[in-house]
């Protein structure tokens, strides 16, 4: 295991955990008074599932599929935290316009580390 593909993995876990948290707690928010408490429990076990996942699947001993597929998620992380972080902080746009813009740019980086990788 090399140090990183550890942090391929956590910025793959950090993503998901964010993006599903925020979904949860916005489709929650209708039916429960305090959303935030069902969107946080559901978004870690998301990220958890993810860092696990893209831990797991970048070891070398793994069919080509599994690993191309773990390869997608990291680099989903990795293109998500960076946009984010970028918009949110440095260029001060609202969360509810960064969020989906880093997704849709982190999905297009996944889409392309997916199609680059052999298999």
């Amino acid at each position: 295991m090399k140090t990183r593909d550890v942090g391929v993995a956590l910025a793959a876990g950090l993503a998901v955990f964010l993006v599903v948290g925020a979904l949860v707690t916005e489709l929650a928010l209708p039916y429960i008074a305090f959303s935030l408490f069902v969107g946080i429990p559901v978004g870690a076990i998301a990220g958890l599932t993810a860092t696990a996942f893209v831990l797991l699947g970048l070891s070398d001993d793994l069919p080509t599929r599994r690993r191309r597929g773990a390869i997608a998620v990291g680099a989903f992380g990795i293109v998500f935290l960076l946009v984010f972080v970028v918009e949110a902080v440095i260029l001060s746009t609202q969360n509810s316009v960064a969020l989906p813009v880093a997704v849709i740019v982190g999905v297009f980086g996944a889409i392309l580390a997916f199609l680059q990788t052999r298999g």
